[in-house]
């Protein structure tokens, strides 16, 4: 690509300031270049942030798919969690995490959404069934009464 020639007029605390930038290395011209490339690629990156919908501490109820819908307080209040804890936060991601939690029965959505707000998690785990079932009450031989007339009852 061919180069132009361009005539820059500056303020004194400009060139000042360009000129503690310069070294054997990076002349005045690269210096400029650099912050030319750098302006660029961080409007380029604030044009891809603006157009996905997740990218926001909040996300509008609007972009929650409707088979999820009755969840969707509960996902916008997790959002700003997630996005707290540095986990990424873009368009793939919320799909992935809309099909995660599609994965789970239907009982177990809410409560799953819950915990991860109330443990601050980046993601959504499912929930851990208890290995052993639940004992019925009173079968321990402790909470048998003995009583002199009658034995243990």
């Amino acid at each position: 690509m061919p180069k132009e020639k361009l005539t820059l007029y500056l303020e004194p605390e400009h060139i000042e300031w360009l000129e503690s930038q310069t070294d054997e290395e990076h002349k005045v011209s690269a210096v400029v270049r650099n912050l030319i490339r750098k302006a660029m690629k961080l409007k380029s990156k604030r044009k891809s942030v603006a157009s996905d919908p997740f990218s926001y501490y909040i996300i509008n109820p609007e972009v929650i798919p409707d088979d999820l819908k009755e969840y969707a307080d509960l996902l916008i209040e997790w959002w700003p969690i997630r996005k707290k804890k540095g986990a990424s936060c873009t368009l793939k991601v919320a799909n992935r995490i809309f099909d995660t939690l599609r994965s789970f029965p239907s009982q177990d959505r809410k409560e799953a959404l819950e915990k991860a707000i109330t443990a601050g998690w980046k993601d959504i785990y499912p929930l851990k069934k208890g290995y052993k079932p639940e004992e019925p009450k009173n079968n321990h031989p402790a909470s048998r009464v003995f009583t002199a007339e009658r034995g243990f009852e």
